[in-house]
């Protein structure tokens, strides 16, 4: 834990001694233990108490078996250092009379207990390289003295952005982005100011934790992958109510701790931002991030296919190049279908009417036997053809142009012109390549396979972008990367 960082994990990763709340036929029973907390894993603890109801008394003896389980819909504790904690979907493991384990989904860490089924109407959560799509800095300017002979005077002074903090709203919701701030100057000797990314999501109605985490932090987190181009991670997370405030952060704030919740906030810096290279731009970009994220919530529920596969895997780390490169393609095909549907569905129509009308004519083609006319009938398809290489023609050519002038000057793509199976373009020859890594018949070179699986990668991303809305000047940041 970096503790120069503006934005504080309270309390960090860590175990803390602590007193159990366990529910035992209608009561609570308080037991001895300690919790333990850790960057993106789930909580645990122990018990290091008899728990009540382990021995089955049958008369004068008692007896009991190990290890006893017992699931817990939420099991609390209290923290010797004041805070409280809840720990989600448990189970409390029984291995000796007097000793027990705790293992919860998540926990949520405060100042108060919360109820069994509680509702939250506000989030904080910081996602890495998210400030590389804020597009403002926190500070505007600064000024410095210059040294005049063997003296210095005058004021080092820093001015702050008023425009930073960036906020959008609709009838349900407000979406801030902005930066944590903190200062060093009690040393006469150092000066230090350092500013934390993070963004508050301040909802109308409260909702629960499994449905704000569903519809606005896994969005943002996979957004967040789609804009930079590489997986990211939730670096803080913390979740509660602005009616009941405890402290002067105006809201009732409880730190999570989980399975992908690292916990590891960081600060702002203008080389990590150049590095990351957004190609997407909150403060100048026509779409806003909560248009945005609704857009990707409807996405979500009609189960677009695009969301379903490539979605799906944008914070997969070190995938194979062939997994990468079938799962494009299938990304890809999958989109064009389902845009495509109901021009095709009519296209099938047409074609499944001639094809009735051909086979009525057949009847009467003495040259045919019953079994020759059974065999055209069950062999044309009741679709017209339509294959890959179509697919990715017209998907391509929805894009800003650069697509294909990549995929003809890939290795692997020039390789395939010389095949016997003569293929006609680019397209073709990716048609080509997937048969073969699907069905078995080829392999090709993992270096070969990795330079088109990112050109695709581009393809898909700008294709997401514009489902998402984006126009094509944003689209063309994914198409030709590192040239905007």
């Amino acid at each position: 834990m970096d503790d120069t960082t503006a934005l504080k994990v309270n309390p960090q990763p860590d175990t803390y001694r602590c007193t159990w709340h366990l529910p035992h036929d209608g009561q609570i029973v308080e037991l001895p233990g300690e919790l333990v907390l850790r960057a993106n894993r789930p909580p645990e603890g122990a018990v290091y108490a008899e728990v009540p109801g382990v021995w089955t008394v049958t008369g004068p003896n008692k007896s009991a078996g190990f290890p006893q389980d017992r699931e817990f819909s939420t099991v609390r504790c209290s923290l010797e250092n004041g805070l409280q904690a809840v720990l989600v979907d448990c189970v409390v493991s029984i291995w000796m009379p007097n000793r027990a384990a705790v293992y919860g989904r998540y926990a949520l860490v405060g100042k108060q207990l919360i109820s069994d089924t509680p509702l939250f109407d506000r989030l904080k959560v910081q996602v890495s390289g998210v400030d590389s799509l804020f597009g403002r800095a926190p500070i505007k300017g600064f000024r410095m003295p210059v040294p005049q002979g063997k003296t210095e005077t005058g004021l080092w002074s820093v001015e702050r952005e008023p425009e930073s903090a960036q906020e959008w709203s609709d009838e349900e919701v407000t979406l801030t982005a902005s930066f944590d701030s903190s200062t060093t100057m009690a040393d006469p000797y150092y000066f230090r100011m350092c500013h934390s990314p993070s963004v508050l999501i301040d909802l109308k109605n409260p909702m629960g934790f499994d449905d704000f985490l569903k519809g606005w932090v896994s969005p943002l987190l996979d957004f967040s992958a789609l804009a930079l181009g590489k997986p990211q991670r939730i670096t803080y997370f913390a979740i509660g109510n602005r009616a009941s405030a405890v402290d002067r952060s105006g809201w009732e704030r409880f730190q999570v701790y989980g399975s992908g919740i690292h916990q590891e906030p960081f600060n702002s810096t203008l080389k990590e931002i150049r590095r990351n290279h957004s190609v997407v731009n909150w403060s100048d970009d026509e779409r806003s991030p909560l248009d945005v994220l609704r857009e990707w919530q409807k996405l979500v529920e009609v189960h677009h296919p695009l969301v379903e596969t490539y979605g799906s895997f944008l914070n997969v780390r070190a995938q194979h190049p062939r997994a990468r490169f079938l799962l494009l393609l299938q990304a890809l095909e999958g989109l064009h279908g389902y845009e495509n549907k109901a021009n095709e569905d009519e296209r099938a129509e047409l074609h499944r009417e001639r094809k009735a009308n051909i086979l009525e004519a057949l009847k009467s083609c003495l040259a045919l036997n019953p079994k020759e006319r059974k065999f055209l009938k069950t062999n044309i398809s009741n679709r017209p053809p339509m294959g890959l290489d179509s697919r990715l023609g017209e998907s391509f050519s929805q894009l800003p142009a650069g697509i294909v002038e990549a995929l003809d000057e890939a290795e692997l793509v020039v390789s395939l012109m010389d095949d016997p199976r003569q293929p006609k373009g680019s397209c073709d020859a990716l048609r080509l390549i997937r048969n073969d890594l699907a069905h078995g018949n080829k392999g090709y070179p993992v270096e070969s396979l990795d330079v088109v699986a990112k050109i695709l990668e581009r393809a898909t991303r700008a294709h997401f972008l514009r489902i998402l809305g984006y126009s094509s000047s944003v689209q063309l940041r994914a198409v030709n990367p590192g040239e905007h």
